[in-house]
């Protein structure tokens, strides 16, 4: 039996289309691109950032992207270094029955409103 290349193209293209679905759009050609991956890049799993994001929004009564995306631009404020020194200086936010540094959470928020 002989496989016909548009048989084999076809069969081909099927079981890409499949891998895509069963994988997510998102895993294989990952998050489309937003003006803020310049931070959203630092979060290493977004998924339960902005899980926690969520949480962190409901406690910000004013919350604006752009407002909040100027502030974490601001020198000093890289993610890492930031969180530790937020957790020994005592600034932590209680969201949703955590207590996380600012920092955790103001980047949390930033990442749920893009999830």
């Amino acid at each position: 039996m002989r496989i016909s290349r548009r048989d084999f193209g076809l069969g081909l293209g099927g079981l890409i289309a499949a891998g895509a679905a069963a994988l997510g759009y998102r895993r294989i050609f990952g998050a489309p691109p937003t003006p803020y991956d310049d931070l959203l890049h630092q979060i290493v799993d977004r998924k339960p950032a902005a899980l926690l994001g969520n949480a962190v929004i409901k406690t910000m009564p004013n919350f604006d992207t752009g407002v909040l995306a100027a502030k974490l631009r601001q020198p000093g404020f890289v993610l890492q270094n930031r969180a530790r020194a937020d957790a020994a200086a005592g600034r932590v936010i209680e969201a949703g029955g955590w207590i996380v540094p600012e920092t955790v959470a103001l980047y949390s928020a930033l990442a749920a409103s893009f999830a």
